[in-house]
């Protein structure tokens, strides 16, 4: 199989997205007979945590850029392209009836292809969405619901390969559940990406920092006996 890492992996000119041919790891592909490969669950989660640190550097690119109208650009074509490409491989693994809790990480080509394809997506739309949620909410405009939805289901595929996903990457989906569904939130629940609590904490700073202000110092006001 040629392994079709369908992942948003880093920012080339104006585009979010690219593709690549085949995974590869420290830069060398890995392929059997055919030109086709087939990867083990423990050489993939490798794989899948250099996809990640290249997701997380995309982000930081972005907020870096403090381009607002570029971003959203930017992520309204991704976000479209993102749940096309989990929607086509959703397709693929309901056609071999495949459940990832049952059957574990595929050794089939065209079910791995998928599965990678599904996961990397789901991650780099949990980061667009918790690190602008703001633009992200305004994408999914009238079609939330439906976004909402699929997010939900990308937080149980997931987690669905605690073997694979590493420590940042399994909080990284239980902030994803809380930020999408508000009833389920813990009640210290706060996205620092809101505006809204950007402002909150700025508010809560400059109180802080009256305060300090008004307060007696540590000479003040002892008189001399």
């Amino acid at each position: 199989m040629l392994f079709l890492n369908r992942s948003i992996a880093v920012i080339c000119v104006h585009f979010l997205i690219i593709t690549h041919n085949k995974h590869t790891i420290n830069g060398q592909g890995v392929e059997n007979e055919g030109n086709k490969s087939v990867l083990s669950a423990s050489l993939y989660s490798k794989i899948f945590k250099e996809r990640r640190n290249e997701h997380q550097t995309v982000i930081k690119n972005m907020i870096t850029s403090q381009n607002y109208e570029k971003n959203f650009k930017l992520l309204t074509l991704a976000y479209g392209k993102i749940f096309q490409l989990i929607r086509d491989s959703n397709i693929t693994m309901t056609s071999y009836a495949y459940e990832p809790l049952r059957d574990g990480f595929p050794q089939n080509s065209n079910l791995q292809d998928a599965v990678s394809t599904v996961m990397e997506n789901c991650c780099i739309a949990a980061e667009s969405l918790i690190h602008f949620p703001e633009i992200s909410y305004r994408i999914f405009g009238k079609q939330y619901l439906e976004w909402k939805l699929m997010l939900n289901w990308c937080y149980e595929f997931v987690n669905s390969f605690p073997h694979i996903i590493d420590e940042s990457t399994a909080k990284l989906m239980t902030i994803l559940f809380q930020e999408i569904n508000e009833e389920f939130r813990n009640p210290e629940y706060v996205n620092p990406y809101h505006e809204a609590s950007k402002h909150q904490e700025k508010k809560k700073e400059n109180k802080r920092h009256k305060k300090l202000k008004k307060g007696p110092s540590l000479s003040g006001g002892k008189k001399e006996l």
